[in-house]
């Protein structure tokens, strides 16, 4: 059975939220809300200014558990890349994570692949495999670019993230996901959008602002479900939601939204 997840980078100001609430205020809206496993990314962890165990701790009080942590980038600057993965292969194993999420923003190629190889082995020192996101707006585009990576890096290190919003607003089809195998699925992340962008449009601010929770929008989330169901898929589903106007609801009025709307798609 799933996991029930909410990712919280929406609160950062990383995602350009300007006063965030406060880790405890975070935690008790995440679990009043029903939820059991918290997503945090390791900037705003860092900028807690507190030792990471005392931090991890503090999320064990609360009843939860977090699964997931945004994250580190593949670039052109190989040494930034590893002194960002190696920042978040501790706060993985600090928190326990089991996923490190990883953007990459160089085209899959050897040098990119070898690179990325490097970070999951870091990262799996740790315990936790590296997550690499396909995003439409960068050079990993599709579920196909991803596959690239994680098939240098192993199964046992990476593997995919499938965010609805990147397979729904990307080149992919029903027929590139059907053929994702489950071993290769690190997790998944669901959210939704008042539309289907046109080719040209602004996809990095939209995804960055106008997302909207689960059944919301236009995405077939049924039909997305259940072709991950039908292949196996039984890990973590994590919320993620990144929209200012939804956050300025409040953590705990935004947390219960997000665990009612995932509640009528992801039992």
């Amino acid at each position: 059975m799933s996991t029930l997840c909410l990712n919280t980078f929406a609160f950062s100001p990383f995602a350009g939220t300007k006063e965030p609430p406060s880790l405890p205020e975070l935690l008790a809206a995440v679990h009043d809300a029903g939820f059991t496993a918290i997503g945090l990314d390791v900037f705003s962890v860092l900028g807690y200014g507190r030792p990471l165990a005392e931090l991890a701790a503090e999320v064990a009080a609360a009843g939860l558990r977090c699964p997931e942590m945004l994250g580190f980038v593949v670039d052109a600057d190989e040494a930034a890349a590893l002194a960002g993965a190696r920042q978040v292969a501790e706060a993985c194993a600090a928190f326990g994570a089991d996923f490190a999420l990883g953007m990459v923003m160089l085209a899959p190629d050897a040098r990119c692949a070898d690179l990325f190889a490097r970070c999951a082995e870091i990262i799996a020192q740790a315990g936790a495999r590296a997550a690499v996101e396909f995003l439409p707006f960068t050079p990993v585009a599709t579920i196909a670019d991803a596959r690239t990576l994680v098939a240098h890096a192993g199964t046992a290190n990476s593997g995919v993230l499938v965010d609805a919003w990147h397979f729904f607003q990307g080149a992919d089809t029903w027929t590139t996901l059907d053929a994702l195998p489950v071993a290769e699925i690190a997790y998944v992340q669901i959210d939704d959008h008042p539309e289907l962008l046109p080719p040209g449009a602004d996809f990095y601010t939209e995804c960055m602002s106008r997302r909207v929770f689960p059944g919301e929008g236009v995405f077939e989330l049924g039909t997305f479900r259940d072709a991950l169901l039908t292949k196996g898929y039984d890990g973590l589903v994590s919320v993620e939601v990144i929209n200012p106007g939804l956050v300025g609801l409040g953590a705990a009025p935004y947390a219960r939204a997000a665990r009612a709307a995932v509640a009528r798609h992801w039992a």
